[in-house]
This record gives C-alpha cells, structure tokens and sequence, in this order.
C-alpha cells in the first residue's frame, strides 16, 4: 500500500474523479431518462400512457400523496388519480375514499419540499410535472447519495489497507449497486440506504476510535431510525444500534441516541395517525382475512389486489423463492457478483478486527431479512416488477463495507483482480440495463423467462 502523501493525493484525486463521473451520470440519468418514452418518437414504452416521470405504480403512488397533501390538504387521493397518467394500483378504499398504500412517512416529507418550491419557483406538480419531479428527485436522491459516496470513501481510506481494496471499494459503490439505478424514481429503498450509511459513520467512530462526543450519538440515532421509518425491517438495525452504544456508553446513548431517534419515529407514527386513524401503516393489512382496503369492489370491478397478475401471484414454493432472491433470477449474488465477495469477508472477519462489529450485524440483518420475507407466502413476488431485490437494498452498504477483508487479503494478486474486475463488469451491466426506468424485471428473469417458454 502507498501510504505516501503522494499516494493518499492521488487516491483523493481517484475517488473525486469517480464519484464526480458518477454523480454527473447519475444527474444526466434523472434528468433525461424519460425522454425516450415521448409520444412523437416511433417506439415509445407502450406501458406507458403519457410522457411522464412517475415510472410506476409504485412512484406514481406516492407522488399522488405529495400533490393530494400540498394541493388539497388531505391524504386521500380520489382526485388525482382521475388525471391521465396519474392513476395506479398501489392504492387501497378507506371510508369510501382512495389513499396511496404506501406508509405516508416519506411522501409527507417531500410534501414540505414541493411546498416550498412551489411557493419559491411557481413549479407545479401537475402542470410541470418534469421539472417539478427532477427537482425534488434530486434533493431527495442524488445530493444524499453523493454524500453517501463520499463517506464510503472516508471509510474506505480507514479501514482497506491496500490502495487496490480502497479504489475498488468505492468504484463497487458508485457504479455496481442498483442503487444506482433507483436514483430516478421515488422510492425508500435508496433513501433507506442512505441512511443507513449516515447512521455507520458514526457507529464505526464510537466503536472503533472510542469517541463519545454527543453529536457522534445524536446522528447514529436519527439516521438508524430514519432508515427503520423507510424500510420497516431496518427496524432491527435501529435496535443493534442501540445496544451497541449503550454497551459503550449508557449516559450518551439515553441523551442523544435516544431523543435524536425519536424525532423521525415520532413523525412516523403522527404521520401515520393522520393518514390512517392508526399507528400501522395502510399495507400492515395486506393479506388479512379481514383486509378491506386493498380488496374491495369500485363500480362493479374489483380491484388488482383482489386477483393480482403475473409475477405479484406469488406462486412459487418457499426454496425456490429463497434461490431466486439468492443466485436466480432475482438474485443478490448474480445481479450484483461483487457480492460473492462479500460471502468470502463474512468468512474473513477475523482478519479485520475494526470490521468485526459491522461485519458480523450485515451478516445478521441480512439472513434476518431474508428468513422476514420468506414468512411472507403471500408476497412471493421478489418486489413485484423491479429490476432487483429491492427491499433488500438497504443492506448494501453492510455488502460493501464487508469486501475489505477479502479485498485486501488478495488484491495484489493479479488473478483476483482480474475476477473483481468481471464480477464488476457483471453488476455494472445489472445496473446500466434498466437506467431509464428501475420499475421492470431484471435481465435476468428475462433470459430465464425466455428459455422455459423456448
């Protein structure tokens, strides 16, 4: 390892260039990716009903609850799915009303920011729906996940020890995740992520650097519940995160870990009282015998829920879904083979005693995730029409940060590197295939589906 001055200047230098390819990417990708779907070309999408950002059912959901909240003051969604282009399936009846079936959480928040630009800029949601989307979609995606990037690089220079694991381990994190991919459309599954980055920062300082300043305690609590208050499961790492302080420092955790965590479940959960009339989110019904919401009956039809099509049928047996969110057509490792790396570090621990901790809780939180939605028979549908395992992406900065040992172990080795580099190439390519829109089936289980019907 070049541990030069020199050498620490040019890794810098290495990871602006990086990160700064991938953020103007990235911000070319948010800005430009619906322009192929324009009506006066000769092969637009023909799923898609208008030229428009809102990509799926699953965006165009919550992006009704921000314009229903700004521009009506309620949550219910009755009149804007009525626009063309703006109707969706992720919706439920309550009280002879339509609410978006996703937790109200994160659309209240981008609520306050369409607010704000509307009343700054004039931009409006309906009106201007391009521009108004590009911009928040910004603010929410791409200016966190630049940050995010940047830490990884923080983290990357204090705990690889050879300059090949540290360049990799960023590149990995820039261009070989489907968080990438995700940054064009409104979701929780990148702003989980994110979170859950902001939240290691400062874990890895108090448990590694014995640091206990307040601000170090404040930021792992709201950002380990912020990423809980994204994605439900993350539930765990917010409790991980609070035994593991309190084992350091009893007094700093109940001061700042525990109040700080507390502003954005508190929000949660007022959030979802207001929506609701409950502290459960809409969807904690699905599947139900009782389940009124998502299976109900509007002018004599019923609705998607009430005899979902395709993949949302779930109709496959507990291994063979555990096989596809693995190594199939779904797959963690076979969309994204950097991971098999990640198998390996979880293997080599030991040998990086600063990574312990946050190696050992990945590896915990991920077989915890997998063994949750296993139990969900009636949800086997990898996501529904995604183009990755996304309820699992929040745990990839854990994947990511686990490479090191096996990174660093073999990386001067030129046979390694020159698998890293195809396992790359093949997750790059995982990535790159669904840029313009994230809310299709990976290439993979397109190439699967093909030849069971050859």
């Amino acid at each position: 390892m070049n541990t030069s001055g020199e050498g620490q200047t040019i890794r810098r230098f290495v990871y602006l260039l990086v990160i700064g390819l991938a953020g103007a990417s990235a911000f070319a990708q948010i800005t430009t990716t619906t322009l192929q779907y324009h009506p006066v070309r000769n092969n637009p999408w023909p799923k898609h009903p208008v030229h428009s950002p809102l990509l799926s059912a699953n965006d165009r959901s919550r992006w009704c609850t921000v314009w229903s909240l700004v521009e009506r003051g309620t949550y219910q969604i009755d009149e804007i799915i009525q626009q063309r282009g703006w109707n969706t399936i992720d919706k439920g009846r309550y009280q002879d009303h339509f609410y978006s079936s996703k937790p109200p959480f994160l659309p209240t928040l981008v609520a306050g920011l369409y607010w704000g630009l509307k009343r700054v800029t004039g931009l409006d949601l309906l009106a201007q729906t391009h521009e108004t989307v590009h911009i928040l979609l910004l603010i929410i995606n791409w200016v966190p996940w630049l940050i995010a990037l940047g830490l990884m690089a923080l983290l990357a220079e204090r705990y690889a020890k050879t300059d090949f694991a540290k360049i990799f381990l960023v590149v990995a994190a820039a261009t070989g995740t489907l968080l990438t991919t995700f940054l064009t459309t409104f979701n929780n599954h990148s702003i989980a992520a994110t979170s859950v980055i902001f939240a290691l920062v400062p874990l890895l300082s108090i448990v590694n650097d014995e640091r206990r300043e307040w601000y170090l305690f404040a930021l792992a609590g709201f950002w380990g519940a912020f990423a809980a208050c994204c994605e439900l499961p993350a539930a765990l790492f917010g409790v991980a995160l609070f035994v593991l302080l309190v084992r350091r420092s009893v007094s700093q955790t109940a001061r700042f870990f525990v109040p700080a965590a507390l502003i954005p479940l508190l929000f949660f959960f007022v959030t979802n009282w207001l929506c609701t009339g409950s502290l459960k989110p809409f969807y904690a019904n699905f599947a139900s015998p009782n389940d009124t919401f998502y299976r109900y009956v509007e002018n004599g039809v019923p609705s998607y829920w009430s005899n979902p099509q395709g993949i949302d049928k779930g109709d496959v047996s507990g291994p063979v879904y555990l096989f596809h969110c693995t190594f199939g057509h779904h797959g963690i490792f076979s969309l994204t083979p950097i991971f098999l790396l990640t198998l390996v570090g979880w293997m080599r621990l030991q040998r990086a005693p600063a990574l312990r901790t946050v190696g050992w809780l990945g590896l915990a939180l991920t077989v915890w995730v997998l063994g949750f939605y296993l139990t969900q028979t009636y949800s086997y549908n990898y996501g529904g029409t995604t183009s990755g395992l996304r309820w699992a992406f929040w745990l990839i900065p854990f994947w990511l940060l686990a490479l090191i040992p096996t990174l660093d172990e073999w990386g001067h080795r030129r046979w390694f590197q020159i698998v890293c580099l195809l396992l790359l190439a093949v997750s790059v390519y995982s990535v790159v295939v669904p840029r313009n829109n994230p809310w299709q089936h990976p290439w993979l289980m397109n190439v699967w589906t093909a030849r069971q019907s050859g």
